[in-house]
């Protein structure tokens, strides 16, 4: 990956690429940024930088034999580290990252944005819990003493540091004192959780979130999706890059459209068109239903705060701030936080083994009857 490659991020990918141009790169640094802010995809397009013998104006050039290995994420002084599971028929602590190089390096090819989840459910983790164990550590050690193959640098880019624990401590010689040449970048979403010995032996690059029009323009331009649709996906992201791409690519409605019909419907409370709409809904999958209920309880949350306010500068769309425009006239703030309530216990309701067209008959019923009252 190269820093032009990352959506948005500018003055960051400016200023980690300016470290390498004047010889300040520090050998140990985390990169701290939750997830879906970008910080996987920085250190990938942080290593490729290092490594890129014809750099050109704060960017890998794409095309040298360093660029073309690392961009496919086999150059073999590139070394990474990750959460795993058990492999095969393996004993869990003689498993390493080693193990998934094969998954690893096609899903960053499909979605380096990546959380946690996302990559457990890749390599089928089912109810394991994963970690960086003993045997990755002392091979890590191994690696980066060793010559470099290629290049005369060597990189290891270690994905969630927090899943070390304990066994982090095995590093922090490494980590002190690397070898000549030897660069390491921890990628971590919670500060929190990791050592505070590896804390302190690395500098610190905090990555932001994501703006809401970064999230919308990349939608648009990576995606195709409307862009209307794209600022929904956004602002219901609320940051996170990875969030907006699963919203993205398996939501084909319109939450504001669903929405407005089923407050339409409510009020109404006409049995026939509530059981069409509950239908609807339960048609969809879980993911897409918990969507639309997260999207709800954003747009109401935002209502709310611009009836209180009357700052119209919230995170809504043009269509949305019509509609919410019109609703102050049928609903009032106490209104607002009773659906509110409903569409959070929804949030809660989905997965778990509820009848949700039970569940949605009975809140569209107690929606349209608090609508209806002065």
């Amino acid at each position: 990956m190269r820093f032009s490659d990352i959506t948005g991020k500018e003055e960051l990918k400016r200023r980690i690429a300016n470290t390498v141009d004047i010889g300040r790169l520090p050998h140990a640094q985390i990169l701290l940024g939750k997830e879906g802010s970008g910080g996987l995809p920085t250190a990938l397009a942080l290593a490729s930088y290092i490594m890129c013998e014809n750099k050109t104006d704060g960017d890998s050039c794409g095309h040298c034999s360093h660029c073309k290995k690392s961009l496919k994420y086999i150059h073999p002084d590139i070394h990474f580290s990750f959460p795993v599971v058990k492999f095969g028929d393996k004993k869990r602590e003689h498993t390493t990252s080693d193990d998934f190089l094969v998954k690893w390096r096609k899903i960053l090819s499909e979605n380096a944005y990546m959380g946690i989840g996302d990559w457990l459910e890749y390599i089928d983790a089912g109810n394991s819990n994963p970690n960086i164990n003993v045997k990755e550590c002392n091979d890590i050690m191994t690696k980066l003493n060793m010559m470099s193959y290629e290049s005369d640098k060597k990189v290891l880019v270690m994905w969630l540091p927090e899943y070390l624990g304990n066994e982090g401590n095995r590093l922090l010689k490494l980590i002190e004192e690397p070898t000549d040449n030897t660069y390491i970048i921890l990628v971590a979403e919670n500060q929190d959780l990791i050592l505070q010995t590896i804390l302190s032996r690395c500098q610190l690059v905090k990555i932001p979130v994501y703006e809401s029009n970064e999230i919308s323009q990349f939608l648009v331009d990576k995606y195709e999706i409307l862009k209307d649709k794209a600022d929904q996906i956004a602002n219901l992201a609320d940051g996170n890059i990875n969030l907006a791409i699963q919203i993205g690519t398996n939501e084909s409605k319109d939450f504001s459209d669903m929405l407005i019909t089923w407050l339409r419907v409510a009020y109404k409370s006409d049995p026939i068109e509530i059981n069409n709409w509950v239908s609807s809904v339960t048609e969809m999958n879980k993911d897409e239903q918990k969507n639309f209920f997260e999207y709800g309880l954003h747009f109401f949350r935002q209502f709310v705060f611009r009836m209180l306010t009357g700052n119209d500068k919230v995170s809504l769309t043009a269509k949305e701030l019509e509609i919410a425009g019109k609703m102050t006239s049928i609903i009032n703030a106490d209104k607002a936080e009773f659906i509110a309530d409903k569409l959070n216990a929804a949030i809660e309701c989905v997965g778990r083994n509820i009848n949700i067209r039970i569940m949605l008959y009975a809140d569209t019923l107690a929606v349209g009857d608090v609508i209806r009252k002065n």
